[in-house]
């Protein structure tokens, strides 16, 4: 994807930012679906402050005494991945006196830290090395091990190899260092992928990687050293994947479709449960396209589950939509083809035969049941209700409401009947922003067995609509209305601004203004 430049290759200025999270979302269009914008080249100064701003968050990870604002935050563990990615982007804007600290965190092992004796093995897909004394040989074969099985998984899957970075580490195989990351004082990592060097200024945007994984795990005692290396190998080498697509994508997305990764090749560890909590199943009335601080974007790998079983066409081991997905943020095949992430969402669900209006708000109203919609959905967290009412036969009306929903976010409210409703059906009244194609209403009958049943509420160009559902006391246990905004408009995409969501872009869609009634009738 093209970026603004200022000299070489360099990304849109951010303003530092309290905390270790301050890079966001790096990708650049090859145009934009909305609203075309403009590219507007950095300033030096706005520049500068970037690249500083991007040297304090690796800083900030590695060594968080080192840099006053810094704090730690639930995604530090994963994020240095794209934390030196942005350095990386950014390192030729930094002041002079910061580069050489700038190049020592960007160095790879063994120089990065201090090895006294570097190994090394090859394996079929993988060059493993570590430091003699430092690293039992068993892990050393357990790690190229399954950094094969991985690789083999993904090559199955029909995704494309990470490309090799010659013999930058011995041979063209990708190398895999075993690093003590509690002794070098970061033992909250698990590892990282980072680039063997830099796309060309105008693309394309992929480029190779090596990766770096933490060597006994012993700071994660919560999984054995083999469930630790397993996921962050599934993790990590999902990252050096998707180097070969887009080294600049959305930083959201490459986060959340390495987490599923995570899930789809070892599904029986589930550590990725543990991101949950921040995730559209808890927060549905958050935007879907985040990166920040609470480590929203791990939690986001929900969405690509539930795409995946939605269509669950697979090659090899795994679902091929979010490979399509990929296939089409590709930035090797032109500007043309170089969507950025939920662009390349939305014209995948498009060529379905569907598209990302109704998907996600289907996605919103299965997230109320997890158990009744995804395989595993028993150990989900059920998505709130934003309100509730019971109804009677003197109170069934909710009169007109609001509810203010967000890009790429749902609402949902619910309705009961009282015992005594044994006669009654319920209408549902919508009034939706007539100018937001992305917007719909679904209504879900849950019946006494918690079986849900789901219609969306029809709508006129106006935005007005209306559906009546059962609400039998006999065979109803509450009735859901969802509503949703699937709006994907951003303004200033590309521009030199801080912004976390897609395309590094402000949300044109948000706050969307959706009115409701709720009425029982006979």
């Amino acid at each position: 994807m093209r970026l603004p430049t200022l000299g070489r290759l360099t990304l849109p200025a951010t303003s530092l930012l309290v905390g270790a999270l301050a890079w966001g979302v790096m990708s650049a269009p090859a145009y934009a679906e909305a609203d075309n914008p403009e590219l507007v080249p950095a300033t030096e100064t706005g520049a500068a402050e970037a690249a500083t701003s991007a040297l304090d968050q690796v800083e900030g990870i590695l060594d968080p005494t080192a840099v006053e604002s810094a704090t730690p935050s639930v995604g530090d563990s994963r994020d240095l991945t794209l934390a030196l990615r942005d350095l990386r982007l950014r390192q030729d804007d930094l002041p002079r006196a910061e580069r050489a600290r700038a190049r020592a965190l960007a160095e790879r092992p063994p120089k990065a830290y201090g090895w006294a004796n570097e190994q090394t093995k090859a394996f079929a897909a993988v060059v493993v090395h570590w430091d003699l004394g430092k690293t039992p040989m068993s892990h050393v074969d357990d790690a190229g091990a399954v950094a094969d099985q991985v690789l083999a998984t993904y090559a199955a899957a029909g995704y494309r190899a990470p490309m090799s970075d010659g013999t930058a580490g011995g041979d063209a195989r990708l190398d895999i260092y075993l690093v003590d990351f509690g002794a070098a004082g970061h033992p909250e990592l698990y590892g990282f992928c980072d680039a063997s060097e830099l796309p060309a200024q105008n693309g394309p945007y992929n480029t190779p990687a090596y990766c770096a994984f933490d060597h006994d795990f012993a700071n994660f005692p919560q999984r054995s050293w083999i469930e630790n290396l397993k996921v962050t190998a599934a993790h990590e080498l999902f990252h050096a994947t998707q180097f070969a697509y887009d080294y600049t994508e959305d930083a959201w997305f490459m986060e959340a479709t390495a987490t599923w990764a995570e899930d789809e090749v070892y599904d029986e560890i589930n550590d990725n449960r543990q991101y949950l909590a921040a995730s559209p199943l808890r927060q549905p009335g958050q935007a879907l396209d985040q990166f920040d601080a609470s480590g929203r974007q791990y939690g986001e790998w929900i969405f690509f589950r539930y795409l995946s079983e939605r269509f669950p066409e697979a090659q090899g081991e795994l679902p091929v939509i979010v490979r399509k997905i990929w296939e089409r943020a590709d930035s090797s095949r032109g500007p043309r083809y170089d969507s950025y992430s939920i662009q390349a969402v939305s014209r995948e669900l498009a060529s379905r035969g569907t598209d990302l209006r109704r998907v996600y708000a289907q996605f919103g109203a299965a997230n109320r049941q997890p158990g009744r919609h995804y395989e595993e959905g028993s150990s989900y967290p059920k998505a709130r209700a934003a309100r509730s009412w019971t109804f009677s036969p003197k109170r069934h009306d909710t009169r007109w409401q609001v509810a203010k929903v967000d890009h790429l976010a749902t609402k949902t409210v619910q309705v009961k009947p009282s015992r005594s409703m044994k006669h009654w059906r319920l209408r549902v009244v919508v009034d939706l922003p007539n100018k937001n194609r992305g917007v719909a209403a679904i209504v879900t009958t849950y019946d006494k067995r918690g079986r849900p049943t789901s219609r969306f509420v029809p709508v006129s160009k106006r935005g007005n609509g209306k559906a009546l559902v059962a609400f039998n006391a006999r065979k109803v246990t509450r009735v859901d209305v969802t509503l949703s905004n699937a709006g994907i408009r951003y303004g200033g995409c590309w521009r030199d601004m801080e912004h976390r969501y897609s395309c590094s872009g402000t949300p044109k869609d948000d706050n969307r203004r959706m009115r409701y009634r709720v009425i029982a009738v006979r």
